[in-house]
Order: structure tokens, then C-alpha cells, then sequence
């Protein structure tokens, strides 16, 4: 594991990017953050919830397989399971479309503001899992990505700060279709 994945460079940027999405959505009109752009775009607070989402998906992988060590016959994870700067770019690239599987779409019933409370809680959660987590689980144990193929735990927790910054520059994007509207 390089530095790019010491626990406190994964804390720094999955702070880094909820400050920055906090702020942005607070920057946009409220009446506009639970508008849809279009009938086949998500609102606002539906890519908010889908964040949300995730985060409890990630939440639940690090509770469950991460809180013991792995068994000792475990084999080192190849070095594609580890998340990279490179990999790390690619989630961040909007140019590319990634659809959401159905278990992290959002549902559509929260109002943006919702959305943000639980988002806060849900992040309490995860940063509770990570810092409890056995690091040998973390490093060692590796869990699908249906884009990126397997992830380590730690890197599944450190992808979630580059989920974040996509999801962050696609709200950007929804304001700006809606305030042109």
C-alpha cells in the first residue's frame, strides 16, 4: 500500500469532498435542488440520496467483512485491487457515463434537505466502520466494483471521496440545466 492510501490522505480527501459538495449544493437555489432537469436526469437530492446510498453500501461491506482479521491463508490482493490516483481519476471523469446499479438508484422520496441530513449520518457511520476495521481486512480483503473489478476494502473507502467529487460536478451540471431553463 503506497501513501495514497494511508488512512489519513483517505480521511483528508472524503472531507475534502463533502466540504466541497455541502458547499455546492447550499450555492444552489433550494427550490431548484428537487427539480428534475429532464424526465431521464435525476434531481439534485435523487444524486444525493444515491450518494447516500452508496455509503451505506460501503458501510455495510467494511462492518461486515473488515472488523476481523482475515483468515491467515488469505492471498495479497493484486496490485489492480488497490485504488490509484489513475483509477481515482477515471471515477472522477464525467466524460464517461457509469449506470447506477438498482441496489444504490435512488427511490426519489426524499427532498434534498433530507437527503443531505441522512448523507451526514451515513458518513458518521462509514468513518466509524473505517477507523474499527482490522487494517490486515482492510488491505487484504477485496470486494467487486462493477466498474473497476475487485477493490480492497480500504480502497472501496477511499473510492468514496472520488464518488463524491463525480456526483458533486454532476449536481453542478443539473443547476446549471435547470437555471437555464
Amino acid at each position: 500500500m503506497d501513501e495514497y492510501l494511508a488512512t489519513p490522505n483517505i480521511l483528508e480527501r472524503m472531507q475534502k469532498e463533502r466540504d466541497a459538495l455541502i458547499a455546492r449544493v447550499q450555492g444552489i437555489s433550494v427550490d431548484l435542488r428537487d427539480r428534475r432537469p429532464d424526465p431521464a436526469s435525476w434531481s439534485i437530492a435523487e444524486v444525493l440520496e444515491h450518494l447516500m446510498r452508496v455509503e451505506i453500501g460501503v458501510t455495510r461491506l467494511v462492518t461486515l467483512r473488515g472488523q476481523d482479521a482475515p483468515p491467515t491463508d488469505t492471498a495479497t490482493p493484486d496490485a489492480s485491487s488497490f485504488l490509484t490516483p489513475e483509477v481515482s481519476a477515471i471515477a472522477r471523469d464525467r466524460s464517461r457515463g457509469i449506470e447506477a446499479p438498482e441496489r444504490v438508484r435512488p427511490s426519489g422520496t426524499l427532498s434534498s434537505q433530507d437527503a443531505l441530513a441522512q448523507l451526514s449520518g451515513t458518513r458518521a457511520g462509514l468513518l466509524s466502520a473505517f477507523s474499527s476495521a482490522h487494517p490486515d481486512a482492510l488491505d487484504r480483503l477485496t470486494h467487486p466494483h462493477p466498474v473497476f473489478g475487485p477493490l480492497t476494502l480500504r480502497s472501496w473507502v477511499a473510492f468514496s471521496a472520488d464518488h463524491e467529487a463525480r456526483h458533486s460536478d454532476q449536481i453542478a451540471d443539473i443547476a446549471a440545466r435547470l437555471a437555464s431553463a
